[in-house]
């Protein structure tokens, strides 16, 4: 007869004879008895570093750092009523909204509610409190990066966990490049060849250069040249990425990654011209071999949806440095892995590398290894996640697993709050 019963209805009428005492009360080893306590933001300090650059970094069309080179760095400590100090990081555009009222927005909030701080700050960004508060929607963004790891900061500092563990690890250690190979001013192909052979005795077993200068009188032999020189400095087994930066047409980045196709690239990133740099990718990616990456320009995950749908590139680059935070950064990293596309971020190891290793799709990591064009990568820190033979190693310190050097802070920064 008991067969005859559907199961969900005996289920249920087992469970209306058990004793209402068992039902409405769990056993007490299942209860938590001490009450949680809620934190609270109260205070923000923001600075602003800026340290000359001694000589321009070309890319493509713009140099690092614009024609009077700077380095610049956006530093927030966020103070919480439980005695956390939470520690963000930005590059520095949008700096100027700290002193505009952005902080109280976000004092009083609590830390642990960061997806309703990001979606608070967003919000401005498509209604009229933008245009009373004269803000720009690009800046603002840019400014909502670091506030945004500061609140991560502060929770996994809270949970005593690092970053990567506390958004759910997936490993231990991340691979790294190095990015270098720029236009320099009154340098050519041997002091490029040095230059990489320096990176591969560091250890370095990935390498970025820079192509595209078209508009500067390098064509896609001269590229092609400086390319093959380097491949045949490091040999095989380096990885050799290419990075045009917006520099070519259609055309021209067809006809250029298949010149170099059988120099063994990883990939070539943002090939087109920033005015048309997503459609136009599908006949790219129809006329060449070479693996596209992209992403890096956008600022929020509807632009770089636009990138995924294309089904052209095959390494996404958003940079949760740059824009939008971790939090969008980490949405990416879903909608990217569902597309079977793998999370190569720009810029900003010590962000990163923590993100990447939290995602079965996170590829390599961008490193730097020159403290001339990168000063602030060596100076900035007391203490930062080790990068040894092309691997970034994370340990167990709790939230980023940085701590500043006042001394440069000091020394480079401008108090904005």
């Amino acid at each position: 007869m008991m067969s005859n019963i559907p199961r969900r209805r005996f289920l249920g009428s087992a469970a209306l004879g058990l004793p209402a005492s068992i039902l409405a009360t769990p056993p007490q080893s299942d209860r938590t008895e001490h009450p949680v306590r809620r934190t609270k933001v109260t205070r923000i300090e923001a600075l602003l570093l800026e340290k000359p650059l001694t000589e321009r970094f070309w890319m493509s069309i713009f140099p690092i750092g614009g024609m009077k080179p700077v380095a610049r760095r956006l530093i927030l400590k966020v103070y919480t009523d439980s005695g956390v100090v939470g520690y963000g990081e930005g590059t520095g555009r949008g700096a100027g909204l700290f002193r505009q009222g952005l902080a109280d927005l976000v004092i009083g909030e609590d830390p642990f509610m960061v997806g309703k701080v990001w979606e608070k700050l967003f919000a401005i960004t498509y209604s009229r409190e933008l245009a009373t508060r004269g803000w720009s929607r690009s800046n603002l963004i840019a400014a909502m990066a670091a506030i945004d790891a500061a609140l991560y900061d502060v929770m996994s500092k809270s949970a005593a966990q690092p970053l990567y563990k506390f958004l759910g690890g997936y490993r231990e250690s991340v691979p790294a490049y190095v990015t270098g190979g720029y236009y320099r001013e009154g340098r050519s192909i041997p002091e490029l060849v040095k230059e990489v052979q320096g990176h591969t005795e560091q250890g370095y077993n990935a390498i970025k250069l820079k192509v595209g200068g078209i508009s500067a009188g390098y064509t896609v032999e001269d590229d092609c040249q400086r390319v093959k020189a380097v491949r045949d400095a490091v040999g095989p087994k380096v990885k050799l990425m290419l990075d045009a930066y917006q520099g070519w047409d259609v055309d021209t980045a067809i006809r250029a990654s298949n010149k170099m196709y059988d120099l063994d690239i990883t990939w070539l990133e943002e090939p087109l011209h920033w005015y048309d740099d997503v459609e136009p990718l599908k006949r790219l990616k129809l006329n060449t071999r070479i693996p596209l990456a992209s992403g890096e320009s956008e600022i929020t995950r509807w632009g770089a949806r636009r990138l995924l749908e294309t089904d052209a590139i095959d390494f996404l680059q958003f940079d949760a440095n740059a824009n939008g935070g971790i939090t969008e950064w980490r949405k990416l990293a879903g909608m990217a892995s569902m597309m079977h596309l793998w999370m190569a971020p720009h810029h900003e190891p010590h962000i990163h590398g923590q993100l990447l290793a939290s995602v079965p799709n996170g590829y390599i990591l961008e490193s730097f290894a020159n403290p001339e064009r990168d000063p602030l990568w060596f100076e900035l820190y007391a203490r930062r996640p080790r990068i040894e033979k092309s691997v970034l190693h994370l340990d167990d310190t709790p939230g980023l697993g940085i701590e500043f050097d006042q001394k440069t802070l000091d020394r480079y920064g401008t108090k904005l709050l």
